[in-house]
């Protein structure tokens, strides 16, 4: 691993590791102390001895680890915690309610890892801050220059409609979408627009977590209530796509919320008639702009693209590098 990333954080077998917290950062697997940027479960592995994280992302990993008894620390935006000379301050990622991202600092010197963000103001979650840092450990799940994502207020438009036309035709609008984060937004955009939903069991759990926060979802009911009745719309994670859940629905007309909507691909991928490219990570465009207002001396990339966005930057005058060895993450949340 970069020294660009020291002392703050060093590299262990079990994950990027922070020395002054005795902790690690989005562990892959159940260490004693982690910290969490968010809640997604290849982020937030499931047995951890204690958890550091915003008390949204602590609630949901709770409703997610029924069975877990450990402690927790809420990390509140605006909030500082210091051990052995480090401060540890949270700051809003914009990717799902209660994400964050982590600056450390020593007076000499600070990082900011960003976890998985996105500069697009979403319906659940505070807009993305670029706090100040000297070096910067950025997500580059989109970093490539293909990836880049219409305004989102379009997106929510072609999503209503596509639901819409389907009702008209006599078809289930089936839309897939990842179950903490995505499902939830998708059910508001709906809402909105007086189309009814059916939520998927993985999603509807959650619903707690949002409501306390502020968010009503008045036309949403769980698929447990039963399947989708004509002009529902059936709103299910994309593993879903051909189980029985979305089989026996026989006229649907099958709708994919993602960044990866923008590769034709996704289609035969999913059985998808419409792709939507809404996604909760920041496309290429945004990844630079992040990149320009922190501010960073060294930007190190790891996750999706990480190496071509990496060059990508070098060839922009920065200095950057990728995380050699770093975990990859899975798809839950894109």
């Amino acid at each position: 691993m970069s020294d660009w990333l020291l002392p703050f954080l060093e590299a262990r077998s079990s994950g990027l590791y922070a020395p002054a917290f005795d902790a690690f950062l989005d562990p892959p697997a159940a260490v004693p102390r982690a910290i969490l940027s968010h809640a997604h479960a290849d982020h937030a592995a499931a047995g951890h001895g204690e958890i550091w994280a915003t008390s949204e992302t602590i609630g949901f990993y709770r409703r997610r680890n029924p069975e877990w008894r450990g402690q927790a620390r809420v990390l509140a935006f605006g909030d500082r915690a210091e051990e052995r000379g480090v401060a540890l301050e949270t700051f809003p990622s914009g990717h799902i309610l209660g994400s964050a991202q982590l600056r450390f600092s020593d007076g000499s010197s600070s990082l900011l890892y960003t976890g998985d963000f996105k500069r697009r103001t979403g319906r659940t979650a505070p807009p993305a801050e670029a706090p100040q840092a000297r070096a910067l450990l950025t997500e580059a799940t989109f970093g490539l220059p293909v990836f880049r994502f219409p305004p989102r207020a379009e997106v929510e438009g072609r999503l209503a409609a596509a639901c819409r036309e389907a009702i008209a035709a006599g078809q289930t609008p089936v839309v897939l979408a990842y179950a903490l984060g995505k499902a939830q937004e998708a059910a508001l955009v709906l809402g909105e627009e007086g189309i009814p939903q059916v939520l998927h069991g993985a999603a509807w759990k959650l619903l707690p977590e949002y409501e306390s926060a502020g968010f009503a979802f008045p036309v949403t009911r769980p698929y447990e209530s039963g399947p989708a009745a004509p002009g529902e719309a059936l709103i299910v994670p994309p593993r879903c796509v051909r189980t029985p859940i979305v089989q026996n629905v026989k006229r649907r007309r099958v709708i994919y919320l993602s960044g990866w909507a923008v590769r034709s691909a996704a289609r035969a991928d999913f059985d998808a008639e419409v792709l939507l490219p809404l996604s909760d990570h920041a496309d290429f465009p945004e990844l630079l702009d992040h990149v320009a207002e922190v501010g960073a001396e060294r930007v190190v990339a790891h996750h999706g693209f990480a190496e071509d966005f990496a060059r990508i930057l070098e060839g922009r005058g920065h200095r950057a590098q990728a995380l050699a060895g770093a975990v990859e993450r899975g798809a839950e949340d894109v």
